[in-house]
């Protein structure tokens, strides 16, 4: 198929009402076809308000569940779970977290079946200890 043939996808922005506006200017994830490409997603996903007012727990276990929890409730927006997640990409602010993310991934994601990216960096906000990002397949039925 040439390029002036390929079939273009409507890119469809996802932002639930259960979580609060982005504090950037990008959306918490979008739609391509059957693919759903949840953006950065951390424990100040569910806060209001400017970045610097959000407060976060000091718990890495509080932020990386609610971390999922948020995630969880962009995949439910697009008619999925977390069960639907086939990559994961995790950014720590600190390594020495890895055993206690390691133990959720095992209790979120009991069967596996995805593929996992894990980084260490310095985040914008403060306080901030996890933030992750997924992909999910989301065939139409």
């Amino acid at each position: 198929m040439s390029r002036g043939t390929m079939k273009k996808h409507t890119v469809i922005p996802l932002n639930p009402p259960t979580l609060a506006d982005p504090a950037g200017h990008f959306d918490r994830a979008v739609r391509i076809g059957d693919w759903v490409f949840v953006s950065g997603t951390s424990a100040l996903t569910n806060l209001s308000g400017p970045l610097a007012d959000r407060v976060l727990p000091d718990s890495f276990l509080e932020q990386a569940n609610t971390t999922f929890d948020n995630i969880e409730k962009v995949l439910e927006h697009a008619g999925g779970s977390l069960a639907d997640v086939y990559e994961i990409r995790v950014i720590l602010n600190d390594r020495n977290n890895f055993g206690t993310l390691n133990d959720i991934f095992r209790e979120r994601f009991p069967d596996r079946g995805f593929i996992g990216h894990g980084y260490v960096a310095e985040f914008l906000a403060p306080g901030m200890l996890i933030e992750v990002e997924a992909h999910a397949y989301l065939p139409s039925e």
